[in-house]
């Protein structure tokens, strides 16, 4: 029997759960019209501060390529569920911010999202599991000069009120 722990096995099975992970969120979004970068998108500026954040902040957290984040917001925009404002820091820049329905949006799709994902692991140590996982980020994160998310912990989303400032 080959060794569990070989590095050849780790890697091929991190990119299967990868894969099965992007499976089960893909159908989700589906069954909700939407797909996961517009999901990872409004669940970022849902945990913002103020509820907005900059393309280039945006692009570089849901690691998107600008091109590919112009698309996506650019359906996120037509459907109301963020909008496009100017940066009070910054005369030619532009913030992208969520909307009131975009939040209420992105908490039912997260909400559908968090219970097939309960369903999927019923029956494992999640504290087990939560720790290996934030592990391997941190070290996937440090390979990919990103900033770590290891404290990341998903509490309630901050509550806006309807101008979009932070309540």
């Amino acid at each position: 029997m080959a060794d569990r722990t070989d590095p050849t096995t780790l890697t091929l099975l991190l990119g299967r759960l990868g894969r099965l992970n992007e499976a089960l969120v893909t159908q989700v979004c589906a069954d909700h019209d939407t797909t996961p970068a517009e999901v990872r998108v409004l669940s970022m500026l849902a945990h913002q501060p103020t509820g907005a954040a900059s393309p280039r902040h945006i692009a570089r957290f849901v690691v998107q390529t600008t091109g590919g984040l112009t698309a996506t917001l650019g359906r996120l925009e037509t459907a109301a569920f963020v909008e496009r404002r100017p940066d009070p820091n910054d005369g030619r820049g532009r913030l992208v911010a969520l909307t009131a329905e975009g939040r209420r949006f992105q908490a039912e799709v997260l909400d559908a999202i968090v219970d097939r994902t309960a369903a999927t692991l019923h029956g494992l140590d999640l504290e087990r599991l939560d720790h290996a996982v934030r592990t391997a980020v941190v070290a996937f994160e440090e390979a990919a000069g990103l900033p770590s998310s290891a404290g990341f912990v998903a509490g309630p989303p901050l509550a806006l009120d309807p101008t979009g400032s932070a309540a």
